[in-house]
């Protein structure tokens, strides 16, 4: 045999293979979602591939808002005293609560309280 003629005779049951291959793979919507599940072991099955909750909104979104700052002011309240004096907003990375503290504190006593920094909040055109 002549080598072009053996090169044939490899190369029709090759394309033979091949071809369903490619047919399948043309098939496929190359423009639509992929659709993939998460392949990493530390992620627990049930966590896999799931849909995020929608946006919080509205009233919903202002109570999560003063909910979290209150958790995050709370926390920062290390006596329980219910107020904060400029360093304990500083250490617990209340930054606008620091940097503002006098213009929040207008009763001028070292400490400001939650409903003190709501009403500045609310002054500075948050809704809150």
């Amino acid at each position: 045999m002549r080598p072009l003629t053996l090169r044939l005779h490899l190369l029709v049951p090759a394309l033979a293979l091949v071809l369903p291959i490619l047919a399948q793979a043309q098939s496929v919507d190359p423009t639509g979602p992929i659709q993939t599940e998460l392949r990493d072991p530390s992620v627990p099955r049930a966590l896999r591939n799931v849909k995020p909750a929608p946006a919080t909104q509205g009233a919903a979104l202002q109570a999560q808002v003063e909910r979290k700052l209150r958790e995050s002011f709370d926390a920062a309240d290390v006596a329980g005293a219910g107020a904060l004096t400029r360093e304990q907003a500083q250490a617990a990375g209340l930054g606008v609560v620091a940097k503002n503290f006098d213009r929040i504190d207008i009763a001028g006593t070292g400490k400001v309280t939650f409903e003190d920094v709501k009403r500045y909040l609310r002054s500075r055109a948050a809704k809150f």
